[in-house]
């Protein structure tokens, strides 16, 4: 075998194993939540707690209010006690409880709740060529959607409307 002939054996099986990656093993490529701890936690009482900031949600479709259910990550199928990022009533208020410093998504609270939000989609809305999902973090538009860290008194406002508002 030539020179010429084992150069391109050799970038026929990187290029081979580069495609067996991306297409055999895409969650580790693009699951953002792996990187969620937060999801995980699961408390059973407030003697556990290292860290504990709020933050308010709200959520407008098409100009109307989206009610946050109470009780959001507590007693739930996942765990018997608190998760990391839950609510207690309906206003909106997020609580942020760990055991440890740890950075908490918007992301995660959303799957904690078991609902969508990222760029394209909210609960269940679906933006496209004439609509938009659109956060503000404390009156500032924020693109980073549901990778945007939580702060101790975040406003996270989130909207889906016509992109001609």
């Amino acid at each position: 075998m030539n020179m010429e002939s084992m150069l391109l054996l050799g970038a026929g099986l990187l290029t081979a194993a580069f495609v067996a990656v991306v297409v055999f093993a895409p969650s580790t490529l693009t699951d953002e939540s792996a990187d969620w701890e937060i999801v995980d936690v699961c408390l059973a009482g407030h003697s556990e707690i290292v860290s504990h900031d709020h933050a308010t949600l709200s959520i407008f479709i098409d100009g109307s209010e989206v009610s946050i259910a109470a009780n959001i990550g507590i007693d739930d199928s996942e765990c018997d006690g608190m998760r990391g990022i839950h609510t207690h009533d309906e206003t909106g208020k997020l609580h942020i409880e760990t055991p440890t410093p740890m950075n908490a998504p918007v992301g995660a609270f959303f799957e904690i709740w078991g609902e969508t939000f990222n760029e394209n989609q909210i609960l269940h809305k679906v933006a496209d060529e004439d609509s938009e999902v659109v956060m503000y973090v404390n009156g500032e538009l924020n693109d980073d959607y549901q990778n945007a860290i939580i702060h101790d008194n975040d406003i996270i406002e989130i909207y889906y409307r016509d992109k001609s508002s």
